[in-house]
């Protein structure tokens, strides 16, 4: 959520980025940063070059996909911001190398040899991981980073990134974070806004989950969500005891 007194400096920022950041339907160039000199000094083959996926994707991704949870309705901050964190996969080989960006040269297009700035990019990518749950328009339910199931008026997101520790369910303007456990897959009620959280099993590491439940969009939100009834609060995070099966959590909505 921004500070009021930063809000014009956080515009400049967010509109550098999204001028060089685009969305096309291609993977090297879909939320890649525009970077072209960081080859000369960090790659093995060294050269003024348009690289795809540097590590600048995975971090520009930060401020934009920020300020989707603070604007849910702006789709296009969802797709670029989620673009540029998964570039920071995309050039990882089998066999786990990760380069410092891909040769967009025609008569090179291949991966660079040296790591170089790689680490910044799973940075970005690490703080990034998430999964969203929107509605498009003219698409209707899609997922980023989750699998989708609809039955009537449930609409339920299976998280599928890296941590499955936080999910954003952008017809709430909910955004549920898990310092402790795993989403198995968060539903959301289209009639009466409920939002019903399912936590994987406790391990020998984690008895209990420890759920964040915030709305970053602030006074803009209709419906105000609340931690779960009767479960203590630590620390800012509602600690829900969990047992040998998946442990069911209902948020209703308030006003």
């Amino acid at each position: 959520m921004r500070i009021w007194f930063y809000d014009e400096k956080a515009d400049v920022t967010l509109n550098a980025i999204l001028a060089y950041m685009p969305t096309v339907p291609h993977w090297g160039y879909n939320g890649s940063a525009r970077r072209y000199w960081d080859f000369q000094f960090a790659g093995r083959l060294q050269r003024v070059e348009r690289q795809l996926h540097h590590y600048g994707s995975a971090l520009n991704a930060i401020p934009v996909l920020n300020e989707y949870r603070d604007n849910p309705n702006d789709l296009y901050l969802l797709r670029v911001g989620y673009a540029g964190m998964m570039g920071a996969l995309a050039n990882i080989t089998e066999e786990g190398f990760p380069p410092a960006a891909f040769h967009a040269w025609p008569n090179t297009l291949r991966i660079d040899y040296i790591t170089g700035d790689y680490g910044p990019g799973f940075f970005g990518y690490t703080v990034n991981s998430s999964s969203y749950l929107a509605k498009d328009p003219e698409f209707g339910w899609v997922t980023f980073g989750g699998n989708l199931k609809k039955e009537k008026k449930q609409v339920t997101i299976v998280p599928t990134s890296a941590a499955k520790s936080r999910i954003y369910v952008a017809p709430a303007a909910l955004w549920l974070t898990l310092d402790a456990g795993k989403f198995e897959s968060v539903s959301y009620n289209e009639k009466n806004g409920a939002v019903t959280v399912r936590i994987e099993p406790a391990s020998e590491y984690t008895p209990n989950a420890r759920l964040r439940v915030e709305q970053p969009a602030g006074e803009t939100v209709s419906a105000k969500y609340s931690m779960p009834a009767g479960a203590p609060v630590e620390q800012g995070a509602a600690v829900v005891k969990l047992g040998s099966s998946v442990t069911e959590v209902v948020l209703k909505p308030g006003k």
